[in-house]
């Protein structure tokens, strides 16, 4: 069993103000936890109280003044409970500036800076030193501003120097995405048809009764999850200058299609017979010859680095940019970026003969992924303006680099044949023409925009809503690379040498990649 007690500082001109006599007599909370709760209880259900308090108003006492002491100037407190009316004429300590009586630090605009002692009216104003030094997360009360006041917090800090340099000058965000995000188109890759199409136009696209079982249309296309990771740190107290670092990544988006059937069920894979220059499909399954089956499967990974100078364009306060007030900020960017896109598609598929006295299995496989890496310059101006117990961010920037697209194609197929295996280069859509590992480079511009709605729940934790929104041009997507003109010689087991136009080929279509949506987080300042 354990007592704290908290005192409820009355605000007369001096924040926090020490007891002395009658007049300066303070309340007092002793809060005695019930007999028998876990100590991690009682520690959650003191948190909670001093989180509610620090919501809570604080209406400031009347104060009477007489004789040679300083008056009061005549003002209103607002309904924001962080708000103090100071003495009139009074400069804030610090270098800083009184604004609606509130005293803030030149080196800091969200920190509250000590209110000056009042003092006879023949000698000049004398400011109240805080002897723990500077207001911060290590030191002071817990939630800065509030009614409560924690007389544990007044102890020296253990690491005090630790504490000076941290003070409202690190910041870390943490962020919860829900985007929007483009798909990559795709042909025709599974086909079936109704029972007793003849096997010239079973799956065979354009023909009546033929129908498309998967592909067609967009592949990992839709809302996605993820996460999002930054920080910052001001490296001048005058905060001219911050290290900032952002990492966000999306959940892996997926599409997929199984199929299987003894015949009874058509199924085929369609392609264009460049020969003949027809439509045609090789059958996976039909009644009499062959059953088996198919699967689809494809994914898309999509996360981004950056780290970046931020430099003050028109500072927070002072007289070199008076218009911009006391309270909002603009600033530059310039940095470092880097942004991965990543798309695969396989198609596995297995057939096994169904005619009479044939003993024979086929195992095939395709596979594309394509690799978008883009490294470039990063630049911007990020503007945050400051509203009573909120705040609103807007962002422009755009990365200029290089983008480096890699293409990586195999095939492989297996023919099991009265007991003897042979395994050959390339599938059905994946052949030697086309296969192989190739990269190069395309120059990209890739814009960024971006909205922030914050709270300050307290001076050092707010909470945000945002709105972002990411154009990615010139990207190389898995299934846009299928070319389904193909030489029908070049399907193993083959016909021997071939001669005439050689495909698949290599195609290298473009596309761009949108990507948008909500992020909802919190912000951490300390």
């Amino acid at each position: 069993m354990f007592q704290l007690d908290l005192r409820i500082a009355e605000r007369k001109g001096v924040r926090y103000q020490k007891p002395n006599g009658p007049q300066g007599a303070s309340h007092f909370w002793y809060l005695t936890p019930f007999r028998g709760l876990a100590p991690l209880t009682q520690l959650s259900w003191l948190v909670g109280v001093l989180m509610i308090a620090d919501f809570s108003s604080a209406q400031p006492a009347p104060s009477s003044f007489s004789g040679n002491t300083l008056p009061m100037v005549a003002g209103t407190a607002s309904s924001d409970p962080y708000q103090i009316v100071a003495p009139a004429g009074l400069v804030a300590p610090g270098g800083g500036s009184l604004v609606d009586g509130q005293a803030y630090r030149s080196s800091d605009p969200y920190a509250l800076a000590p209110p000056p002692t009042l003092g006879a009216a023949s000698s000049p104003p004398v400011v109240q030193q805080n002897v723990h030094g500077a207001t911060g997360l290590f030191s002071g009360p817990l939630f800065q501003g509030g009614p409560i006041y924690n007389t544990v917090g007044h102890f020296d800090p253990l690491i005090p120097e630790l504490r000076n340099r941290l003070h409202s000058r690190l910041a870390f965000r943490a962020e919860y995405l829900l985007w929007d995000v483009t798909g990559m188109d795709s042909p025709p890759l599974v086909t079936t048809s109704p029972s007793g199409t003849g096997q010239g136009s079973a799956a065979v696209l354009g023909q009546p009764g033929t129908s498309v079982a998967f592909g067609g249309d967009s592949l990992n296309d839709g809302s996605v999850s993820g996460f999002l990771l930054g920080g910052g740190w001001w490296i001048t107290p005058q905060q001219n200058f911050a290290i900032e670092m952002e990492y966000f990544q999306l959940d892996e988006l997926d599409d997929g299609y199984n199929g299987s059937s003894d015949g009874a069920v058509i199924l085929g894979r369609p392609y264009v017979d460049i020969t003949q220059g027809v439509e045609t499909a090789e059958l996976i399954a039909y009644p009499g010859l062959v059953g088996g089956d198919v699967r689809v499967g494809s994914e898309t990974d999509l996360r981004s680095f950056l780290i970046d100078g931020r430099i003050s364009l028109c500072p927070a306060h002072g007289a070199c940019c008076q218009n911009c007030g006391l309270r909002n900020r603009t600033d530059w960017i310039i940095g470092y970026r880097n942004i991965r896109l990543e798309d695969t598609l396989a198609i596995n598929e297995n057939r096994r003969s169904l005619v009479a006295g044939q003993d024979r299995t086929i195992t095939s496989s395709d596979q594309f992924q394509t690799t978008n890496q883009f490294h470039g310059l990063q630049l911007g101006v990020v503007r945050r303006m400051l509203l009573q117990r909120a705040w609103l961010e807007t962002s422009m920037r755009v990365a200029i680099g290089n983008t480096e697209q890699t293409l990586r194609v195999a095939g492989s197929t297996t023919i099991n044949d009265q007991g003897t295996s042979a395994t050959y280069g390339g599938g059905l859509l994946a052949q030697t023409t086309n296969g192989g590992t190739r990269s190069r480079d395309e120059f990209s511009m890739i814009p960024e925009l971006g909205i922030r709605l914050g709270f300050r729940l307290t001076d050092r934790l707010h909470a945000n809503i945002g709105y972002t929104v990411l154009y990615l041009p010139n990207v190389i997507r898995a299934s846009e690379q299928i070319d389904r003109d193909i030489h029908p010689g070049l399907i193993p087991p083959g016909a021997g040498a071939v001669s005439g136009v050689l495909r698949p080929a290599v195609t290298w279509d473009q596309s761009d990649y949108l990507a948008h949506g909500l992020h909802l987080g919190g912000e951490l300042n300390f």
